[in-house]
């Protein structure tokens, strides 16, 4: 089994928060997908003229997002064989996979890795929505916004992936990473 800490979970749900401060509670890089992951999309043909353009005619959520599905899936697979002895900070869509081929392949990416975290608000989806919502999740474009999260939340690729749950609410950041600390030294 490999020892890096992966965290998953929707949008503002504190993953990268989170991954920074494991980083220097563990003394191990923090790698953040989300700002490294353009290069790799390109690899294999992600156009960000044609990701502009989808996202100008369809939004979010029913153009862009479905737009990147199989770059990110791409990208984990080289991120996560690129880098070791790390904290990974997914993107909240890195996680979720409507076709189930993919949300096979992410699944026998990460069997190996013990140490895969989905942080969610709490167990009921409508109040982890109302709890993403206060801390400004839905800002721009709020309704968008909120029906990605809503997916996210709901989706079960999330919890397929995971092999942990860290409920968030009502806990502080120094719990939340205590409580990550505790299950990743246990092993």
């Amino acid at each position: 089994m490999r020892n890096e800490i992966i965290l998953i979970g929707a949008m503002g749900v504190g993953k990268t928060t989170t991954s920074k401060m494991l980083s220097e509670k563990l003394n191990k890089p923090h790698i953040h997908i989300d700002e490294i992951r353009i290069p790799y999309y390109e690899e294999i043909g992600y156009c960000q003229e044609t990701a502009n353009k989808i996202f100008k005619e369809k939004g979010f959520f029913n153009g862009m997002y479905r737009y990147w599905k199989p770059f990110e899936l791409y990208a984990i697979k080289r991120i996560l064989s690129e880098y070791s002895d790390c904290i990974f900070d997914f993107g909240a869509g890195h996680s979720v996979y409507e076709d189930d081929e993919m949300l096979n392949e992410a699944k026998e990416l990460l069997m190996d890795f013990y140490n895969v975290f989905l942080l969610l608000p709490s167990e009921d989806i409508i109040e982890s929505l109302a709890f993403l919502g206060k801390r400004g999740v839905y800002d721009d474009e709020a309704y968008e916004a909120r029906e990605a999260n809503k997916h996210f939340l709901a989706h079960h690729s999330n919890y397929d992936l995971c092999k942990h749950i860290i409920y968030v609410k009502g806990k502080s950041k120094d719990d939340i990473v205590n409580e990550i600390y505790t299950i990743y030294n246990a092993v």
